[in-house]
């Protein structure tokens, strides 16, 4: 049994000014690589649907993906979500939550770029977007100390809870900056699941708060994609 996760930023055309260029994928090679996980025989499921699955033993649909989108910038409303609701896929979004209405400031080096608002976040949600935790303030977690991870992590998950009144049980680590000790302030902060940068696919024994993901940018072709999906199904890991 093994479940694929995707990370994507920004579904955009990539501006010329534009610094930090992996972080984009043009929207019309978003589209075809929806369209090409359709037709390869993928199915959306969340993370809750996943943990339930583990916890239970019960099997996942034959190629289950999860779709992930980190920091929340506007075109995950604009442009993303029309694209993944036409071809049948849902999605989670991880937030940077003092920044919702507001822009990419921890990008120093890159263009202000405009940020989904409180109404954007509810309006995706009423949709079907599940939302997850980003932090509060996206800085590396491994460098703060452990007051202030605790803080960065209680208090995003406290945010997004107030705001879309329902549990939030997932984070996903800025810039990766994880490791044991942060994994386990994020347990005891009431997350279940945490996902990391980079990485392959999971099995049943991966730890849900350190789950791997697969990121995907502008220079993934739909051959490579489809070679290393193939090629992770068949890796032990």
């Amino acid at each position: 049994m093994k479940l694929t996760i995707l990370m994507y930023h920004r579904v955009e055309e990539i501006p010329s000014s534009a610094v930090h260029l992996s972080n984009f994928v043009r929207p019309a090679q978003f589209a075809e690589q929806l369209a090409a996980l359709r037709d390869w025989g993928y199915t959306s499921i969340s993370l809750d649907d996943w943990l339930a699955y583990r916890a239970r033993g019960v099997a996942p649909p034959k190629r289950p993906v999860i779709l992930t989108f980190d920091d929340g910038y506007r075109s995950t409303l604009d442009t993303a979500w029309p694209l993944l609701r036409t071809h049948g896929f849902g999605a989670t979004t991880f937030l940077v939550t003092t920044q919702i209405g507001g822009t990419n400031v921890w990008d120093a080096s890159e263009r202000p770029s405009e940020l989904l608002s409180a109404d954007d976040v509810l309006a995706l949600r009423r949709e079907g977007m599940r939302f997850g935790s980003h932090t509060r303030t996206h800085r590396p977690l491994t460098r703060l100390p452990v007051h202030a991870v605790e803080e960065e992590l209680r208090a995003s998950r406290r945010d997004l809870e107030d705001l879309l009144e329902e549990p939030i049980t997932a984070i996903a680590y800025p810039f990766n900056s994880q490791n044991r000790e942060i994994r386990s302030a994020a347990r005891r902060c009431g997350y279940t699941a945490g996902l990391r940068g980079t990485g392959h696919m999971n099995v049943r024994s991966t730890d849900p708060m350190a789950l791997r993901r697969i990121q995907i940018d502008y220079r993934v072709s739909l051959r490579s994609l489809r070679w290393r999906l193939f090629r992770e199904r068949w890796l032990r890991v």
